[in-house]
């Protein structure tokens, strides 16, 4: 009994890298080596156990070897191949965005319960490389009570112990256990293994783990491994160690919880491991990006095709599309880790579901255009915004006019911008005002009086100003040395700011033992700028500067009547075992320094470590205006592809790229006669928004902004046709601006729909939902930090109930 007789719950298990110094098919011939050696274990051993996760390699089992697999169900069945972690891979899970990480959920138990009759209760990423501390309330939501992790390692953060329960901001709890040593074993003789583990064990519960196991190539646990644990059970003056499943150590800590253990609460993230992962391949991440906000646009439009117009929802391949997308997120592949053809794998991967995105998205645009009354004088241009809120934003449109009017047959300021090709084509630019997740029908080619612009907008050789900003630049170079803010009369730079600045970083691929990266060895200089755009509606500076082999251009935007301050940046990286950063020095004081993780939000020390992050990092504190008012303000850096950040006093930086050799580990040295491939050579693009802003970035609405510039208009150019539907349509929006629609999509089982959001800053909110094609809106209270869902059924007279991740109705 727990409480009575210490005991360790060993645990068999194969860490397996699907990809890491091998392709996928070596990792898939991994998996089938080792699950038959598993199987073959039990054989031997009638109470040999083995614990394993990742449906994404059961389902190429079922592809390659239908017969392993009914071999696996049956001991599944039996107790003795227990099925943990419940999603697609074991993924970063500092980059994966909040809704991909709910989709290896939701993919990965769907499967396992649909093939092997089991859902996992316990959450399992024993190698991921840090943790977002939003997942509790994510896995809790998609009936994982508990977790297993490994890294960070007791030398990277301090834990009141080995165990403890995992709370995020919301108030969920996870049971978490930190793996002690190792997830796996390498020699025969188990007995120094055991007895450090026992030596790691909490003081505040009797019950501990140790896995064992042979990773990767190895075949996981041997006979002479099980045969060790058998002997050392039977010993005197041992630690009692007993074959088991993690299930069964999470129940016997339960039960010594209810008997009175005090297990400690961590309310923080679980960071930080190999920090040159949040950089490094640049590519990888860009297009992990690209694909999240492309799967989830096409599931909104889908869903809105199929509630207006009785399409056919692309269920089947929108799925396929979320799983090719989660397998790259595995760990090793999403940290820049891998070997180079790996990435070429990886490439193919996302190419292929963003094809099938692609073709849903557009599938579905062109149904809805082929319905809107598109008569009238010039061509129609049908704009689409994929957010389920309202947006005032630019639009671009290549082969487009600049002579443009609303349907209503008003002239909208456009200007003539640059095409994407030589070939004589056209490209224009203007603002839009778009509906909720919804479409706003202009007229092109129409020649009408544009009325004189109401607010001002100019260029110089140095320097942009709109009736929001004045930039300035300093001609030698580049560096913006002014960024005034006309609102608030507040100068918000501190020294130069939207400076490259080169960064010496010798360590391999992961930064093991790095916590940060600041020895700067030179900046980015030797300024060609010029007015690259002036109109009606935006200007443009662009700014060319070098260091060493490498050149950056910077094309900064200020537009007219928007208050976006938005930079285009492309890097021709021609350096080695270096890294670049963007630095923004402010005007701050008393910075605070608040990160996007998935799903949420977390607040952090400006100490100058490298940070995870996602599509925002804000540093808000106060600063004083022209007039010498000291008032609340603080500057959000928005991105488009990155992932790592570091604030130190009042100072913010992005990590833009690194360049290590591929896939070093340390300590194996570079051979210096040898030549090796380096990350992130070449042509790198990255677009960033400066916010600066008065009060907090609540107020701000920094995700909403966030998410919009990730999240670009869409556009059709449609012949002329009638049909029912107007020239401007709404389909889904929600308010209060702190709650963030992120999903709306079909249900994965009946004729239902699943909207999906959460709450932004941290505030109980009463939310108000607008569902227009059913001609519903209900109401709902956000707690602070909750992802919320609810199952809207066409079977039951458009029935709206709240659910779990899982698409279950909360408490099933």
């Amino acid at each position: 009994m727990p409480g009575t007789r210490p005991t360790l719950h060993a645990i068999g298990n194969a860490h397996i890298d699907p990809v890491w110094l091998w392709r996928w098919p070596e990792g898939l011939e991994t998996t089938r080596a080792t699950f038959r050696s598993a199987l073959d274990r039990m054989e031997e051993f009638p109470d040999f156990i083995f614990t394993g996760s990742s449906a994404a390699f059961y389902a190429m089992l079922a592809r390659t070897d239908p017969d392993m697999l009914d071999e696996i169900r049956q001991r599944v069945r039996e107790g003795r191949w227990e099925i943990v972690g419940g999603w697609w891979i074991q993924p970063d899970a500092n980059i994966p965005c909040g809704e991909s990480l709910v989709r290896q959920a939701l993919y990965g138990q769907r499967f396992f319960e649909k093939e092997l009759g089991v859902r996992a209760s316990v959450g399992y990423n024993p190698d991921t490389f840090g943790h977002a501390g939003s997942l509790p309330q994510i896995l809790r939501q998609a009936g994982l009570d508990s977790y297993v992790f490994m890294r960070p390692g007791p030398h990277e953060k301090d834990l009141p112990g080995n165990l403890f329960l995992w709370q995020s901001p919301d108030g969920s709890q996870a049971l978490a256990c930190r793996l002690s040593r190792a997830y796996c074993t390498w020699s025969d003789d188990l007995t120094e293994h055991v007895l450090a583990n026992h030596a790691a064990r909490p003081g505040y519960v009797s019950d501990y783990t140790v896995f064992y196991g042979v990773g990767n190539h190895g075949g996981g646990p041997t006979v002479r491994n099980i045969e060790s644990l058998l002997e050392i059970a039977g010993k005197e003056g041992m630690p009692f160690v007993r074959l088991s499943r993690l299930k069964d150590y999470f129940a016997s800590v339960r039960q010594e919880m209810a008997q009175g253990a005090a297990v400690p609460v961590v309310a923080d993230d679980l960071q930080h491991h190999a920090r040159g992962c949040y950089t490094a391949h640049s590519e990888v991440k860009r297009q992990n990006r690209r694909v999240e906000h492309l799967l989830m646009a096409a599931e909104r439009f889908a869903s809105v095709a199929w509630l207006s117009l009785a399409r056919p929802y692309p269920q089947d391949s929108l799925a396929e599309a979320w799983e090719s997308l989660l397998f790259n997120q595995f760990h090793d592949i999403m940290a820049g880790t891998s070997l180079p053809e790996g990435y070429e794998d990886a490439r193919d991967l996302f190419g292929h579901a963003a094809t099938l995105g692609s073709r849903a998205l557009h599938y579905s645009l062109q149904s809805l255009t082929g319905q809107i009354d598109t008569r009238g004088e010039g061509s129609a241009l049908a704009v689409f915004n994929p957010l389920p809120w309202p947006v005032t934003v630019p639009v671009e449109i290549e082969r487009g006019s600049a002579s443009v009017c609303d349907a209503g047959g008003h002239p909208v300021l456009a200007q003539s911008v640059q095409p994407t090709t030589t070939a004589g084509q056209s490209r224009s630019c203007f603002t839009a005002r778009l509906p909720a997740l919804g479409y706003r029908l202009f007229r092109q080619g129409v020649a009408k009086p544009v009325p004189e612009p109401a607010g001002m907008l100019s260029a110089g050789p140095h320097f942009l100003e709109n009736d929001f900003w004045r930039l300035e630049a300093d001609p030698a170079t580049g560096h913006l040395i002014r960024l005034y803010d006309k609102r608030s009369q507040v100068e918000t730079l501190a020294a130069p700011g939207n400076t490259c600045i080169v960064i010496d970083d010798p360590s391999d691929t992961w930064s093991h033992d790095v916590s940060s990266f600041r020895s700067e060895i030179g900046r980015f200089g030797e300024a060609n700028i010029a007015i690259e755009e002036e109109g009606p509606v935006r200007a443009c500076l662009r700014i060319e500067t070098r260091w060493g082999r490498s050149q950056a251009t910077q094309r900064l935007y200020l537009y007219r009547d928007l208050d976006i301050i938005e930079c285009r940046l492309t890097a021709n990286w021609q350096e080695e075992r270096k890294m670049l950063k963007l630095a923004f020095p402010l005007r701050l004081e008393e910075p605070e320094a608040t990160y996007d993780i998935a799903y949420g939000h977390i607040r952090r020390p400006a100490n100058g470590e490298e940070e995870p992050g996602q599509q925002w990092l804000d540093l808000s504190g106060c600063t004083r205006t022209d007039g010498g008012e000291r008032i609340p303000y603080g500057v959000a850096l928005l991105n488009d592809c990155k992932y790592g950040f570091d604030a130190l006093a009042a100072e913010m930086r992005m990590s833009l790229l690194r360049s290590p050799a591929c896939a070093h580990h340390d300590p194996s040295a570079l051979d210096p006669d040898r030549r090796y491939a380096y990350l992130d050579q070449g042509l790198q693009t990255i677009t960033y928004r400066l916010v600066p802003h008065r009060g907090g970035w609540q107020e701000a609405a920094i995700p909403r902004r966030a998410w919009e510039l990730n999240v670009l208009p869409l556009w059709v150019n449609e012949y002329a046709h009638s049909g029912p539907m107007p020239a401007e349509c709404a389909f889904l929006d929600a308010e209060p601006d702190n709650i963030l629609l992120s999903v709306l999509k079909k249900a994965e089982e009946g004729e239902a729909i699943i909207i999906r959001g959460y709450e932004t800053a941290g505030r109980r909110s009463q939310a108000t939902v607008h569902l227009p094609c059913l001609h519903l809106s209900w109401q709902a209270v956000f707690e602070p930090h909750e992802i919320k869902s609810w199952r809207v059924s066409r079977e039951n007279g458009s029935e709206v109930e709240e659910v779990n991740l899982l698409e279950e109705r909360k408490g099933t």
